[in-house]
């Protein structure tokens, strides 16, 4: 059997930096790694911080590593040019797995794109980002044999704006893996006051995760459910500021859990002593926190909106992302009604295994072989 070598390109991942890119990105290609496809011969292209951040991963596959932190961005998008070039002449295949691919090339190549937000909702990113993305995406798409994309909403949106042949955008949903060892129930609910059910949106405080319409809403919701709580784990985003003074103005501190960024241990112990997850998001490419939800059993309000509304299909109830009076109607309907919460739970953890790493692998090497035919 030939085998066909393929160049993994993370020198865009700077380990601690590019969230839940990062996670998904190391999860599919460990997915593969176990796959052990024996058609595929991988090897990575790294920064020197990943041999510390995932050693369990650069110990898997032949690895090249360039010894800088990759901080300044700069020095990464030119080591990316030169430097990577040079080392991946001869490669089968190039796989760019961070939205971009470098202007100067050795390698024929496919990209992964996780969605077209620094396009199309500026106000999520800096001006040199937008600025560097919008010349960077559009040549990548244009030369790449094919695209990866996490949903058909993105498909659709890739091949609406570059008109691209929609044969070489290929959707690739991503898994989740649900933890094996959440933190217990009682020590969750007691390390942080857990005294009510539970609403739950884990989401870095970004603009377009819509944070202030979940908090306004939930105001509404404890005027029929005083003893309800919401819980918002996750880093500090843009609208930190914005989000803590809009609770203070609602009178909501005693009732809103703000934790922060916290251990997956701790997310998933969430999870489970959840009642509703509630995801307002106005842009999502796949939608990762409802289809946690939907695995771990969780019932689901998602927001009406870009990727979510394929991704949950009929698992959860679906509201505009704007409609305040909408999501305290559908979380207070829920939190009253536990015979529908189970119906929804049920559908949602059907539908939530479904979405598997390797699956997701099994998709990309396809991918891969379907790139090496247009060659």
């Amino acid at each position: 059997m030939t085998r066909a070598t393929i160049g993994i390109n993370l020198l865009w991942l700077v380990p601690g930096e590019v969230g839940g890119s990062e996670e998904s990105t190391l999860a599919s290609i460990r997915a593969l790694v176990a796959r052990a496809d024996p058609a595929l011969d991988l090897r990575l292209f790294v920064l020197q911080p990943m041999l510390q951040s995932h050693p369990d991963l650069v110990a898997s596959l032949p690895v090249e590593v360039l010894p800088i932190s990759g901080r300044a961005r700069l020095g990464r998008i030119g080591a990316e040019t030169s430097w990577l070039a040079a080392r991946s002449r001869g490669l089968d295949l190039l796989h760019h797995a961070g939205g971009t691919a470098p202007p100067l090339r050795s390698a024929p190549y496919v990209l992964t794109l996780h969605d077209l937000q620094p396009l199309e909702r500026r106000a999520t990113h800096s001006a040199v980002k937008r600025a560097y993305l919008g010349a960077a995406i559009p040549p990548s798409v244009r030369h790449a044999r094919v695209v990866a994309v996490p949903s058909e909403f993105v498909r659709r949106s890739v091949i609406d704006r570059f008109g691209t042949d929609p044969a070489r955008v290929v959707v690739v949903p991503h898994g989740i893996e649900l933890l094996p060892r959440p933190t217990d129930l009682a020590v969750v609910r007691e390390r942080y006051e857990l005294d009510g059910p539970v609403v739950l949106y884990p989401a870095i405080t970004y603009p377009h995760k819509n944070h202030a319409v979940l908090v306004r809403a939930f105001a509404e919701v404890v005027a029929a459910h005083p003893e309800a709580v919401l819980v918002l784990p996750g880093g500090r985003g843009g609208e930190e500021g914005a989000m803590r003074d809009l609770i203070d103005r609602l009178g909501l501190r005693a009732r809103v859990r703000r934790t922060g960024r916290i251990s997956a241990a701790d997310v998933a112990g969430l999870y489970r002593a959840a009642s509703v997850v509630a995801v307002p998001s106005r842009y999502e490419g796949f939608g990762l926190p409802a289809v946690e939800a939907m695995a771990y059993g969780v019932p689901l309000v998602a927001a009406a909106a870009t990727a979510l509304p394929e991704v949950v299909g009929d698992a959860g109830c679906l509201v505009e992302p704007d409609d305040v009076a909408g999501w305290a109607t559908a979380i207070s309907a829920l939190l009253a009604d536990p015979r529908e919460r189970s119906r929804l739970a049920a559908i949602g953890a059907e539908r939530g295994a479904r979405f598997t790493w390797s699956a997701n692998a099994a998709a990309l090497a396809d991918l891969y072989r379907q790139a090496l035919e247009v060659g």
